[in-house]
């Protein structure tokens, strides 16, 4: 009966499966929630990584770029990525759209053009929790850390992928009070708490940040192959938790 239909949809009959890319591509879900622990850094680990760089320099956006990109506060720094940034961004940016892109696609286009590592030492406690994940540094492409001031924002915006990626960043709230937000359009406030770990479809979605609070807002997210094992796993069962409870 199954012999002449595609082969996830003949997996979802057989064997009650759901493939990962139906997950991540096709359902186009604002978030997933998954079951993943960071540690409990300290609050002297936690002010390492409040940063004065603004993104929008750091990544070279251009100025009609930072214009739509309306923010106050909005910084961060490398935490895994390419160790050769001026090459980088030479490589990255060198056709006329390029700017377009997001970080993340960036960092994809080049992942084999260059060498990719830590931009911190091996017994940093962050670097640690996130080998857990992802044991095999090829599978990371980028890691961010990023820190919003009390009063700081992002407008609304859709991080722009040319492939339109669905649920593609990790996202990890370090230091996340109540009275942050991060919204997305149709689909109202993620339920954030401090120590949460979801899934985002940042690129298909519009979205904001604000803090409201009156500590840093600290989160790092991870842009990384979604199909090794140990993350694969987390997002299948966080999946299944919907309609099981």
């Amino acid at each position: 009966m199954t012999d002449n239909i595609p082969k996830l949809l003949k997996d979802s009959i057989e064997k009650n499966t759901i493939d990962i890319d139906v997950i991540t591509k096709n359902l186009k879900l604002p978030w997933l929630k998954l079951d993943i622990k960071m540690g409990s850094p300290s609050k002297d680990q936690l002010q390492n990584f409040v940063s004065n760089k603004d993104w929008r320099e750091q990544w070279n956006y251009p100025e009609s770029q930072k214009d739509s990109y309306q923010v106050r506060g909005w910084n961060g720094d490398v935490f895994f990525g390419p160790t050769d940034w001026t090459k980088f961004l030479s490589l990255a940016n060198k056709n006329k759209n390029d700017h377009d892109y997001d970080e993340d696609s960036k960092c994809r286009s080049q992942r084999q053009n260059l060498k990719y590592d830590w931009y911190v030492d091996k017994n940093h406690w962050l670097r640690q929790e996130i080998a857990k994940i992802f044991p095999d540094n090829n599978d990371i492409n980028l890691i961010n850390t990023y820190s919003l001031p009390p009063g700081g924002y992002v407008f609304p915006h859709r991080d722009y992928a040319g492939d339109g990626m669905g649920l593609a960043k990790i996202y990890v709230a370090l230091q996340w009070s109540k009275d942050n937000v991060f919204g997305m359009y149709g689909c109202g406030n993620m339920p954030v708490s401090e120590g949460d770990v979801f899934l985002l479809n940042n690129y298909t979605l519009p979205h904001w940040v604000y803090n409201g609070s009156d500590n840093n807002r600290i989160v790092i997210d991870i842009s990384a192959n979604l199909h090794s094992p140990i993350i694969k796993e987390k997002i299948i069962k966080a999946f299944e938790k919907i309609f099981t409870g």
